[in-house]
């Protein structure tokens, strides 16, 4: 059902899948939260870098932590914009971003240090895995519908 037809009026499919195209609240969601959850990870890292000095195998952490955090800045904006490729890389990302973040705070706090970017980086990560998980449908919803578009000949750019 297209929600900008007029009142008493049938919509058409086309309309319907123009109004179909545009990410969901949810999808928009999951990218706002996802592009969070790199950028807090990528920031423990930074902080992290800044902080203290770190010796042996372990010093390579904070540079995962940046590599692992700033490309989930650009699948959270994909996401945002119902890409379905992202929405699943974005599932298998944050898994990693979730492990690394409670890895690295566990051995922080193991280690006398403390950092909120660390308390927060797991945290938010899963937050983001959960919310993405729930923007797959309506992502698959909008690829659809864009594509229907596309075959129509019928390209919005969205």
């Amino acid at each position: 059902m297209n929600p900008y037809a007029a009142p008493g009026t049938a919509s058409t499919r086309m309309e319907d899948d123009i109004a179909e195209a545009v990410p969901a609240l949810m999808a928009r969601v999951a990218g706002g939260v996802l592009a969070l959850a790199g950028g807090v990870v990528a920031l423990t890292g930074v902080q992290t870098m800044m902080a203290v000095t770190i010796r042996g195998p372990v010093a390579v952490v904070p540079y995962v932590l940046i590599g692992l955090g700033l490309p989930h800045l650009v699948l959270g904006i994909m996401v945002f914009r119902a890409r379905v490729w992202a929405a699943v890389a974005g599932i298998a990302g944050t898994s990693l971003l979730t492990l690394a973040s409670a890895f690295w705070l566990v051995f922080g706090i193991g280690h006398g240090f403390f950092s909120l970017y660390a308390l927060g980086a797991p945290f938010v990560s899963m937050a983001a895995f959960v919310l993405v998980l729930l923007g797959l449908g309506p992502c698959q919803r909008s690829s659809a519908a864009r594509s229907r578009l596309r075959a129509q000949g019928m390209d919005l750019g969205i």
